[in-house]
């Protein structure tokens, strides 16, 4: 199933005679938002030179944009007195154990804060960042630890979970590396915030485009958790939809992807290994019946 073939056994077809599909490609978050991620750009040059449509999406700087804004700050304030009033009816009913009592205090604190307030900032912050008064050493500063503050507020919404702007820590309190806990992960609706994300970001972009396949590149293992969970979320909602990731965290667990046949019936349909250009058009040739799928380079699937 993870054979690798190479590239110069198989002949290519000719831009005449290549079926045309609609193609989205996402780059999920956590990434720097100051360092663009150019994968995402390569395979649209390729693809599109091979006559296909190409819808890329850069999720992570979208995120970051989503979150410092008023609209998505008012609705974690609306998520977090909801979660006050069932943790107060908890508590009423005496059955408040130990960790409620611990995130009460956090929702409490974060229900007291001024919302408005804290999304001007953050949309001010944004336009600081974004213009010329970012080489003013002291107001950028100040813009870094508004985003800062704006995130230990969203990060109280999705308790414990800590939501950080940068480094790239954030930690949703399940390993990466152990897929009992990714498993675990993809369904957790109190802390993984990329479920939220992906109602909101992702998944109107796809219903709105209707792709033919969708592609999630995940470069790093702080965008595993995130990219896998809008693999899930898109396929269990548009199941026609093919779901293939790709990226060098992907490689790098390529084994441990072949001994867990669930990824590929729950959260995805294939997998590509290194370098994806001639993978990825071969791919879609094999799925509109113009090749083998078993004759697709670098590619992992059921």
């Amino acid at each position: 199933m993870a054979e690798l073939l190479q590239i110069d056994r198989l002949a290519l077809l000719t831009s005449d005679d290549r079926k045309k599909s609609k193609v989205m490609l996402l780059f999920p978050p956590e990434w720097v938002p100051t360092a663009p991620y150019l994968a995402l750009p390569s395979l649209t040059a390729v693809l599109r030179e091979a006559g296909h449509t190409v819808i890329q999406r850069d999720i992570n700087i979208g995120m970051w944009d989503h979150f410092f804004s008023m609209d998505f700050l008012i609705w974690v304030k609306a998520r977090l007195g909801m979660q006050l009033k069932a943790l107060q009816e908890k508590e009423k009913a005496g059955l408040l154990a130990e960790r409620d009592v611990d995130q009460k205090a956090v929702v409490e604190q974060a229900n007291g804060v001024d919302v408005f307030d804290l999304a001007d900032r953050a949309e001010d912050a944004k336009r600081i960042v974004r213009g010329e008064r970012f080489y003013h050493a002291e107001l950028l500063e100040g813009a870094l630890n508004t985003f800062r503050e704006t995130m230990a507020y969203i990060s109280a919404a999705y308790y414990p979970a800590s939501l950080v702007f940068y480094p790239m820590e954030s930690n949703l309190g399940y390993r990466p590396g152990v897929s009992k806990e990714v498993f675990a992960c993809l369904e957790d609706e109190q802390v993984n915030v990329y479920r939220d994300l992906c109602n909101q970001l992702v998944l109107p972009e796809v219903a709105k485009e209707r792709p033919d396949v969708i592609g999630i590149s995940i470069g790093t293992q702080m965008q595993l958790l995130a990219g896998l969970t809008f693999a899930k979320m898109i396929k269990e909602t548009f199941s026609h939809i093919h779901v293939v990731v790709g990226g060098n965290i992907i490689t790098r667990l390529q084994e441990d992807l072949v001994n867990h046949t669930r990824f590929f019936s729950e959260v995805f349909d294939s997998a590509i290994i290194y370098e994806g250009e001639h993978a990825l058009i071969w791919l879609i040739e094999a799925l509109n019946g113009q090749r083998p799928l078993a004759s697709v380079p670098n590619l992992i699937y059921r």
